[in-house]
């Protein structure tokens, strides 16, 4: 496969048209055809649905989604490198995350780091658990988040803990629930529940979500995609999400409340040892360094 295949493939992701995607690309539709099929050949898998009426990614072209964005990302950084007019090598960092509430947390260190290295250029992935793994593996990404106790990650590579994750239940300040001090598991019975996907979570959260929902009818859940839409159904006031508190963004308008006898998790970065790895090294230390300072900040009103 080349760049300009995975670049039309990128536009008719993004367009779900292969006739605004050659368009786009400055292409005719048969050759936008030709270089999708040829595509699909070499990867043997089918990429899109294509009817009449509609044109939409299959599971596979979803997947295949992440991977399509990094390599072209990647070309385009090696050809930068390359072009830079006083010969100067940028320092890339590829950073991975599950959602965009964790790249919230990065400006702090990222900030610090740039002052350190001034040729700085981060790159930031946001992409299911599974497809960072794959990343990190084959050296796509250099660190992503994630939880100890993935069995593919506990030996695999190095950790660094950021902080112990317990179990919230996110809700809106006027909730009934709102001025307890911690929620059980009995309190719960009588409210509406937002879960998310357990395709993402931990065996040991996909297992409370499933005893949480057992004896609850489907009008009493509400179940997302990402933990960013449990907590907007949360802060709309259909019930409330429960999640690990590191994937719970800030909000004004939500608390977190603990969760009795929830499980608490060991949240923090993944990578590898590489020769002359003093950026990444420098990168992991200030991120523990800034998740220590906001852990032992006074809690907001």
């Amino acid at each position: 496969m080349n760049t300009f295949q995975l670049d039309c493939f990128l536009a008719v992701a993004n367009t779900l048209s292969f006739a605004r995607a050659a368009e786009q690309m400055n292409i005719s539709q048969p050759a936008m055809t030709h270089q999708i099929q040829t595509l699909e050949t070499e990867l043997n898998v089918k990429l899109f649905r294509r009817s009449t009426r509609l044109v939409e990614l299959t599971p596979e072209g979803r997947s295949f989604l992440s991977d399509a964005r990094s390599m072209v990302a990647i070309a385009a950084q090696a050809k930068r490198r390359f072009q830079n007019p006083d010969g100067w090598p940028m320092e890339a960092l590829t950073i991975g995350c599950t959602g965009y509430s964790q790249l919230e947390r990065l400006s702090g260190s990222l900030m610090a780091l740039a002052g350190r290295y001034p040729k700085l250029h981060p790159r930031l992935i946001t992409a299911p658990y599974e497809q960072l793994c794959q990343l990190l593996e084959n050296g796509t990404a250099d660190v992503i988040f994630g939880i100890r106790g993935h069995r593919e990650t506990r030996e695999k590579w190095l950790f660094q803990e950021l902080r112990k994750s317990p179990t919230v239940c996110v809700c809106r300040r006027d909730h009934p629930l709102a001025g307890s001090g911690q929620v059980t598991r009995q309190a719960l019975l009588g409210q509406a529940l937002i879960f998310c996907s357990p395709i993402n979570l931990l065996p040991e959260m996909a297992q409370l979500q499933w005893l949480l929902a057992e004896s609850r009818t489907p009008l009493d859940m509400h179940f997302c995609s990402s933990a960013e839409a449990a907590c907007i159904l949360a802060k709309a006031g259909f019930g409330m999400a429960i999640l690990p508190d590191f994937l719970v963004p800030p909000g004004e308008d939500t608390m977190q409340l603990p969760l009795a006898q929830g499980p608490s998790l060991s949240y923090g970065l993944f990578y590898k040892s590489y020769p002359g790895d003093g950026i990444l090294r420098e990168f992991v230390e200030l991120t523990r360094e800034h998740f220590s300072q906001a852990s032992s900040a006074p809690p907001c009103p």
